[in-house]
């Protein structure tokens, strides 16, 4: 059995070692080495699933799905301890580099060093390159029901979704990136619409509001938490935000210990493309978790009929993204909880000549 990921020093590295031993971990350069490795070989991927905001669920998501014999066996809970390190005073600070997901992660953090982090929510993803589309961000409550509740009222109201994607965000919240079509943004904009959209707990707004925090801190995306060690340590301008071990072996000062929330946690999910005989030896991972292809046409009411049916499973849906597949269709990849439910939720998407298959 191989175990491919990024490179060491990494947290994926860190819940790998928690895992298995050394000897079976295959170092890889960047997420697209690790798809082509699961592709080509009967191997094990660790993908971090929660609090990840851009780069490997984005990428993953969009190709993991391809590959048919990939499948999620389950999930390991990391806790994640962010500190905020460098070579220098905190009088020199005016940069701080880091990975997306620790930028957000420790966004309440930031604010203090006058770091304007609310921007990185509005590009956390790749987004598709539309013509004549607008984007809104959504925050809704993380219980079951809630985004069919929300996409109920783009529905009722004929409004275009073009594109949707799903990230946590804080405590018990959800954020959605969504493109619409700019002909429906009236509607977005009337009282009808906002009326009703404050009655199911949406917090909705554009992406192009000026905030009013001078950034005096630049924050800078990296592939990942030790890609600037070694320049932090010739540039006094340059921070990074790490975990506590990594700051140590680059020779760098603390500043702030701990530079994130204490529960401050990622769950790395398991994806495999080994035969079903050996995957026995994960039983003790967590397996709560279930990871769907739901595929619809290209209708404005059609993902929040089929999201209905999930509601009345009170099923909880942890993770969906639309990917558009050329053919008048779109791909949900779905991350569901476990449950005998699914099969029939499965048998009344299928009524509806919709599909939704295991990954």
């Amino acid at each position: 059995m191989q175990v491919a990921w990024l490179k060491n020093g990494t947290y994926t590295h860190d819940s790998y070692l928690w895992m298995w031993s050394p000897w079976i971990y295959v170092p890889q350069n960047s997420n697209l080495d690790t798809l082509n490795f699961l592709w080509w070989n009967r191997s094990v991927w660790l993908l971090p699933k929660l609090n990840v905001y851009w780069g490997p669920v984005e990428e993953v998501m969009w190709n993991i799905w391809k590959i048919k014999e990939a499948k999620m066996l389950g999930y390991f809970p990391l806790k994640i301890h962010h500190v905020l390190a460098s070579k220098w005073t905190l009088e020199e600070i005016t940069e701080i580099r880091a990975h997306p997901q620790a930028l957000m992660q420790c966004s309440e953090w930031l604010k203090k060093l006058w770091a304007d982090s609310s921007s990185l929510f509005n590009d956390a993803y790749k987004t598709p390159n539309l013509y004549e589309t607008s984007k809104v961000i959504l925050e809704i409550e993380d219980i079951p029901g809630s985004l069919w509740n929300s996409l109920e009222v783009l529905a009722k109201n004929w409004i275009n979704l073009q594109y949707l994607h799903s990230t946590p965000y804080w405590r018990n919240i959800y954020r959605f990136d969504l493109l619409i079509d700019e002909n429906d943004l009236d509607k977005i904009n009337s009282k009808v619409v906002f009326d009703e959209l404050t009655a199911v707990w949406w917090r909705l707004f554009q992406n192009n509001t000026k905030n009013s925090l001078v950034n005096k801190v630049k924050l800078v995306k990296t592939k990942t938490n030790v890609d600037w060690i070694v320049d932090a340590n010739n540039n006094p301008e340059i921070w990074v935000i790490c975990s506590e071990s990594a700051a140590k072996n680059g020779w760098l000062s603390i500043l702030e210990n701990p530079f994130c929330p204490e529960d401050n946690e990622t769950h790395f999910s398991v994806i495999s493309t080994l035969k079903s005989d050996e995957t026995e030896k994960f039983k003790w991972i967590i397996h709560d978790k279930v990871m769907w292809l739901l595929t619809l046409p290209d209708v404005t009411w059609i993902l929040s009929n089929a999201l209905k049916i999930i509601k009345d499973a009170w099923l909880s849906l942890n993770f969906i993204m639309s990917l558009a597949n050329n053919s008048w269709w779109y791909d949900f990849p779905l991350v569901l909880d476990k449950t005998q439910d699914l099969i029939k939720v499965q048998n009344e998407i299928s009524k509806m000549w919709w599909n939704l298959r295991i990954l």
